[in-house]
């Protein structure tokens, strides 16, 4: 006599799934079990890894900002033969950290207050490049790189980098300064349709500025 075939239900098949998968994943993990560990052991390093570069990067970060505070007065007071150095090794040994690229940006100005515009153009480059926490020490730098390329007579390119500080930092007090100053360049450049431009630019964005009366006197002469 047959039996009757016994009704399979749903949690009897999902039963059975989990222990197939299981017995797969065994199998699996018996046959990479060695590839798995390295991969495990491998993240494990990653992670200590980058947890000890970033305490590191702390740490020299915080010595650096030591040593600034101090190269920094030699910069105020305009002792620039004993702060070049100085912000120089800052740059060097702490590369990367916000203080080195505090210490690029003064070094920058050093070199610009002691006439060596070509040490001061790769500092500025230097900043624009690698750092830029600060809005402000980027926009200067900007400006600064622009007045390395004036000095040389390359008022097109001085022009641009005035505008593009103006521009991309808008929000800055320093902005219509900027803009004014490229537009005085491409005038020097005898690009006087981009001077116009740029003074419109600075007349319709800050029409209460000093420099947008400037500007004003300007294009009348255009």
């Amino acid at each position: 006599m047959l039996r009757p075939r016994k009704k399979i239900v749903k949690k009897e098949i999902k039963d059975d799934a989990l222990v197939t998968y299981y017995f797969k994943a065994q199998k699996l993990f018996s046959t990479y079990s060695k590839q798995i560990q390295i991969g495990l052991i491998t993240v494990l390093v990653l992670t200590v890894l980058g947890v000890l570069m970033v305490r590191s990067k702390k740490k020299a970060d915080t010595d650096a900002s030591g040593k600034l505070g101090l190269v920094e007065q030699y910069y105020y007071m305009g002792d620039y033969q004993r702060a070049i150095p100085e912000f120089n090794t800052i740059k060097d040994k702490y590369s990367g950290t916000p203080s080195a690229g505090t210490a690029t940006f003064f070094l920058a100005n050093a070199y610009v207050s002691t006439g060596n515009m070509d040490q001061a153009e790769k500092c500025y480059r230097l900043y624009i490049d690698n750092y830029g926490q600060s809005s402000v020490f980027s926009a200067s730098s900007l400006a600064g790189l622009a007045a390395c390329y004036e000095s040389k007579k390359q008022y097109g390119q001085a022009a641009n980098l005035y505008e593009k500080a103006g521009e991309k930092y808008s929000e800055l007090f320093s902005a219509p300064f900027y803009l004014k100053e490229a537009g005085r360049c491409y005038t020097q450049a005898n690009d006087k349709a981009k001077a116009k431009a740029v003074y419109q630019l600075l007349l319709k964005k800050y029409p209460d500025s000093t420099p947008a009366q400037e500007a004003e006197l300007r294009m009348a002469v255009l």
